[in-house]
């Protein structure tokens, strides 16, 4: 860990300069330090309101209950500080990076986190480039009326944060600890909030209009006066206290990319009947289990591996199923009205290229009886799976073989 320094001398009569500016005095002087490394400084309680300190870095200093009022902070790299207590409102954040930063108690009142303008290197033009807050521990701050457009938050904490009248479009808040937040007529429309934890949480008069809602218990949630309009969300009670705390794991595994949280691995589990409506279930290992009579109607079920499960009278309406794996499961009057059973993209490790596509896999699999009616099936392999009496009305089976020799 790297040992914090003191400020020099020359920065230190600098903000002194600063402090008599912002008097009033005539011998003070602005501080303008675009582009500035201020990393592992000391600068605690530093009184920086309306300083200029666009793109500088401040990675690892420690900024505890510094004032920063209305400062130009666009795109600064606050990576790793700690910003405790620290009064941030009305100050321009666009695109800064505050990723795995310590904002316990802060004031961002009003605060700019919108996506900034970066010029490219090259000259060509410019990108856009959104706050990342991804880790950050925002437990008790204070964001209210916060511009946080398309911010990053995947897995940050915000535990009793106070988010009302923030706009808050397209942010991404999966994984993220909200429980206790005030998110009262926040503008939420088409945020993703997969795994998010908001029990207790203030939510009235939000608007969350097209969000993902998948993994998350609301049946701690008052939910008066919230618009859920096209939201993706779960309508049933909660599942069993040992399948949301996995699903909740689970929502971080996906949201990190596997660097944190674990792959839900439920097989040989007896679920039978359970609601798993909505939910999202990429990637999940099911192999083996009792789940006769579940629902996973709109899930999220790409990858999900399904292998010699018990899938009777399973719901599978509208789920997206891309490249899941269904070999040898009993699937005896299952439905699948509308779902999407297509190939999925696997990509390579720069995450850049598509390596190969997975399409699902019905090898020895009974679907007897079973409704596929309006289903999209893209190249399956269908010459070993049973389909005694399954309706494919208006089923769309474009490059699929084996129907003639299916059972």
């Amino acid at each position: 860990m790297t040992e914090l320094r003191f400020p020099s001398a020359q920065l230190t009569v600098a903000l002194s300069r600063h402090a008599a500016w912002a008097a009033g005095r005539v011998d003070g002087e602005r501080l303008q330090r675009r582009g500035a490394d201020f990393s592992f400084l000391r600068l605690d309680n530093a009184k920086l309101n309306d300083a200029v300190l666009a793109l500088c870095q401040f990675v690892g200093s420690s900024l505890v209950k510094a004032e920063l009022r209305r400062a130009d902070l666009f795109a600064a790299d606050f990576m790793r500080a700690d910003l405790s207590g620290a009064i941030l409102d009305r100050s321009d954040l666009r695109g800064a990076n505050m990723m795995k930063s310590v904002l316990r108690g802060a004031s961002l009142n009003q605060a700019d986190l919108r996506p900034g303008q970066i010029m490219v290197d090259d000259g060509s033009g410019s990108r856009a480039q959104v706050a990342n807050l991804s880790e950050a521990k925002l437990d008790g701050a204070d964001l209210r009326a916060a511009q946080l457009d398309e911010a990053n938050l995947v897995v940050s904490s915000a535990i009793g944060a106070n988010f009302s009248n923030a706009s808050m479009f397209a942010v991404n808040l999966a994984g993220a600890d909200l429980s206790g937040a005030n998110l009262t007529a926040a503008r939420l429309r088409d945020v993703n909030l997969v795994g998010a934890n908001l029990n207790g949480a203030l939510l009235q008069g939000a608007d969350l209009r097209g969000a993902n809602l998948r993994n998350v218990d609301l049946s701690k949630v008052n939910l008066k006066g919230v618009d859920l309009s096209n939201a993706v969300y779960r309508k049933a009670a909660s599942l069993p206290t040992e399948i949301e705390v996995m699903l909740h794991a689970h929502s971080r595994w996906i949201a990190t990319g596997g660097a944190e949280g674990a792959r839900a691995i439920l097989s040989g589990k007896r679920l039978t009947g359970c609601d798993f409506s909505s939910c999202d279930l990429r990637g999940a290992e099911l192999h083996g289990c009792d789940l006769q009579g579940a629902d996973f109607s709109r899930a999220q079920l790409l990858f999900a591996s399904f292998l010699g499960a018990e899938l009777s009278e399973a719901n599978f309406d509208q789920a997206d199923l891309g490249g899941v794996n269904f070999t040898g499961a009993h699937l005896v009057h299952a439905t699948f009205r509308g779902a999407k059973l297509v190939g999925a993209p696997v990509f390579s490790t720069d995450k850049e290229s598509v390596s190969r596509v997975l399409y699902p896999q019905f090898t020895g699999a009974d679907l007897t009886g079973a409704d596929l009616r309006g289903a999209t099936l893209d190249h399956i392999d269908l010459s070993s799976t049973k389909l005694a009496r399954a309706n494919l009305a208006g089923a769309d089976l474009r490059n699929c073989i084996g129907l003639s020799g299916a059972a």
